[in-house]
C-alpha cells in the first residue's frame, strides 16, 4: 500500500494559495511569470520532484509541456509531448475527472499506457493531475508527478492541486483577454484612422457606432448623437428605393451586399460612395447588427469622367487624322498617277524618235551615233520600268489588305505558272514545300514571293546553269519560305541597303534591275506582319526568306 503524504495540511495550502495570488510574478500579468510561479509553490507544498503545466493543441490530440518546475534544479526548459494515438486513455480521463490521482502509475489503467514512453524513463510512480478548464473545455493539465514509493493523494492533495489547474485557467484566461483586447484595441486604431467611412447599424438601420471619417462623410460633428439617426436618413428617393428592394433583401438572404450608391442624392451636396455592406448573426443565427464601408468615389468619379472626355478628344482626333490621311493618300496616289503620266509621255517621245532616228538614218549614222541612239532608246526602258515600279510601291502602301485563307503550295505553283518561259530555259528547279493554310493577305504573299524569283533569275552566273531552290517550312503557328539560287551572290556587308528603293549592288554586273523589286518585298512583308532577310556571300549564290509568325491554320 502506498504512504498517504501528510506533507501539509489544509492550512498550509490556503496559505500557499494566498501566496501565489498576492506574489508579483502572478500580479505581473505576465504568462510566463505566473506559471513558474504555480509550479514552484505546488511543487513545495505537494512534496514532489516534478509540475509541469501541459497544452493541448492540434484538436486535443497531443499535449505540449510549457512550464515545468524540479526540485532538484528550479525552473528547468520543458521540450515534451504526448500524444493521444500512444495514449488514448489518459487522454480521455483528462476530460472525464475534476482530479487524476494515481498512486501507482504501473497499476492504474488511465496512466498504464505512459509506462514505456514517459513514467518509467523518469522514474515517476505517482500522478496528481489536474485538468486546466477554459471555456467549458479541457485546454491542457497541471501534472504533479512523485519519484520513488507509491503514494495516497489526499483529498486537501487532489482540492489543492485542482487550485493550481484553476490558478492556471485563470492565467491561461487573462492572457487570452488580454491577446483580445490588444487586438480589439489595436483594430479600434485602424478604424479610427481610416479615411472610408466604417459604421455599425441595429437591424431597423440606426446607426450604432461610426469613425470620424464616417462622420465627416456623412457632414456630422463630433458632438452629434449619431444614434438619432437612421441610414435611409442620407438617401436620396432612388437609393432609398434601392436599400428596400435590392440591398436589404440581399443582406438577409446572403450576408452581404457590394456595390456603388449615392448619398445624398438629387442635392447640391450629391456624393458617388462604393459600398461593402454586412449582416451579423450570432450562433442562433438571428441578426445582431450591420457593418457598413462607405468609400468617397467623388475624385475616382472625376478622373473617370476627365478620361472619358479625354477619350472622346482623342477619338476625334484619331478620326480627323485618319480622314486626313486617307485623303493623303488618296492625293498621294493620284499625284503618282499623274506625275507617272507626266512623264511617261515625253519618255515614249524619246523612245519614238530614236526608233524612228535608228530605222530611217541607220545608214548614214556613223557607228558612235547608232551607239548613242541604242544608249537613249535603253535609257528610256529603264526609266520607264522605274516608273512601273514606284507605282506598284505606292500601290503596296495604299492597298488595302484582305486576309483569306491561302494554300502554300497552290500559290507557289501559280507563281511558277507564271515564269514558266524563263524556269525551261535551262534553269534547274527545286521545289521542297510543306504544305499548310495561311490566314494572309494572297497579293501581298504574292507579292514578295514573285519579287524573289525574279531577282533569282535576274542575278545568275553565266559561267554555270542556273539553280533554282523553293523550300516552304512550318514554324510553329507560322511559315517561312525561302528563295535560293546560284546565282552571283552579294557581299552581306550590304544587306540592310539591297532592301531600300532604288539600291543597287555595285556588282550587279549587267543585270536589268532598278532596285525596287527588293524594296516592294520588305514593304508587303511588313504589312504582313512578318520579316525578309537574306543570306549570300560574292559569287556564292543568295538565299530570301520571308516568315510571317503567325496565321497557319491547324
Amino acid at each position: 500500500m502506498g504512504r498517504i503524504t501528510g506533507y501539509a495540511g489544509l492550512h498550509d495550502y490556503n496559505r500557499a494559495i494566498r501566496d501565489i495570488a498576492i506574489s508579483p510574478d502572478w500580479q505581473s500579468g505576465q504568462l510566463t511569470r505566473q506559471l513558474g510561479r504555480v509550479v514552484e509553490v505546488a511543487a513545495r507544498s505537494l512534496g514532489v520532484g516534478r509540475v509541469g503545466v501541459w497544452r493541448l493543441r492540434e484538436r486535443g490530440t497531443i499535449l505540449d509541456c510549457i512550464c515545468q518546475y524540479d526540485s532538484r534544479h528550479g525552473l528547468v526548459e520543458a521540450s515534451l509531448s504526448l500524444n493521444a494515438t500512444q495514449s488514448p486513455a489518459y487522454f480521455a480521463a483528462l476530460s472525464n475527472n475534476r482530479v487524476l490521482a494515481v498512486g501507482d502509475v504501473a497499476r492504474d489503467p488511465r496512466t498504464a499506457e505512459l509506462i514505456d514512453s514517459y513514467l518509467a524513463p523518469l522514474r515517476i510512480r505517482s500522478l496528481l493531475d489536474a485538468p486546466i478548464w477554459l471555456d467549458g473545455e479541457v485546454v491542457g493539465v497541471v501534472c504533479h508527478e512523485h519519484a520513488g514509493e507509491p503514494r495516497v493523494w489526499r483529498d486537501e492533495d487532489m482540492a489543492f492541486a485542482g487550485s493550481m489547474g484553476d490558478f492556471v485557467a485563470m492565467a491561461m484566461s487573462e492572457g487570452r483577454y488580454r491577446r483580445v483586447e490588444a487586438e480589439r484595441e489595436r483594430l479600434a486604431r485602424i478604424i479610427e484612422a481610416t479615411p472610408d467611412m466604417v459604421a455599425i447599424l441595429s437591424p431597423d438601420g440606426y446607426l450604432l457606432q461610426m469613425n470620424p471619417a464616417g462622420r465627416k462623410l456623412l457632414g456630422l460633428s463630433e458632438d452629434v448623437d449619431i444614434g438619432a439617426y437612421r441610414s435611409r436618413d442620407f438617401l436620396g428617393e432612388c437609393t432609398t428605393c434601392r436599400l428596400d428592394t435590392e440591398i436589404r433583401p440581399a443582406l438577409l438572404k446572403t450576408g452581404y451586399w457590394t456595390g456603388e450608391a449615392m448619398l445624398r442624392e438629387d442635392t447640391p451636396q450629391a456624393l458617388p460612395v462604393s459600398v461593402v455592406a454586412l449582416a451579423h448573426r450570432d450562433a442562433q443565427g438571428v441578426l445582431e447588427h450591420f457593418s457598413v464601408v462607405l468609400r468617397d468615389l467623388s475624385a475616382q468619379k472625376a478622373i473617370q469622367r476627365e478620361i472619358e472626355a479625354l477619350n472622346e478628344a482623342l477619338e476625334d482626333r484619331v478620326r480627323a487624322r485618319t480622314e486626313a490621311l486617307e485623303s493623303a493618300n488618296r492625293n498621294l496616289e493620284s499625284f503618282a498617277y499623274s506625275v507617272s503620266h507626266d512623264l511617261k509621255a515625253p519618255l515614249r517621245g524619246i523612245e519614238g524618235y530614236s526608233r524612228l532616228l535608228a530605222a530611217e538614218y541607220q545608214d548614214v549614222l556613223p557607228e558612235g551615233a547608232r551607239e548613242y541612239v541604242d544608249l537613249i532608246r535603253a535609257a528610256s526602258g529603264r526609266m520607264d520600268r522605274m516608273i512601273e515600279g514606284i507605282l506598284a510601291y505606292s500601290r503596296v502602301q495604299m492597298r488595302q489588305l484582305k486576309s483569306v485563307p491561302v494554300d502554300v503550295r497552290d500559290l507557289i505553283g501559280a507563281l511558277l505558272s507564271e515564269f514558266g518561259p524563263q524556269l525551261r530555259d535551262g534553269v534547274t528547279l527545286i521545289e521542297d514545300v510543306e504544305p499548310g493554310v495561311l490566314e494572309t493577305d494572297r497579293e501581298g504573299l504574292a507579292q514578295i514571293l514573285r519579287n524573289f524569283l525574279s531577282n533569282a533569275l535576274k542575278f545568275s552566273h553565266g559561267e554555270r546553269p542556273l539553280q533554282v531552290c523553293i523550300e516552304g517550312r512550318r514554324r510553329g503557328r507560322g511559315y517561312r519560305f525561302s528563295v535560293a539560287d546560284n546565282g552571283i551572290g552579294f557581299d552581306m556587308r550590304y544587306h540592310d541597303r539591297i532592301f531600300e528603293i532604288f539600291h543597287r549592288l555595285p556588282n550587279g554586273g549587267d543585270a536589268d534591275g532598278t532596285g525596287i523589286g527588293l524594296a516592294l518585298a520588305a514593304r508587303a512583308a511588313e504589312r504582313l506582319g512578318g520579316r525578309v532577310w537574306a543570306e549570300s556571300a560574292p559569287g556564292g549564290g543568295a538565299t530570301f526568306h520571308f516568315e510571317q509568325p503567325n496565321g497557319l491554320q491547324p
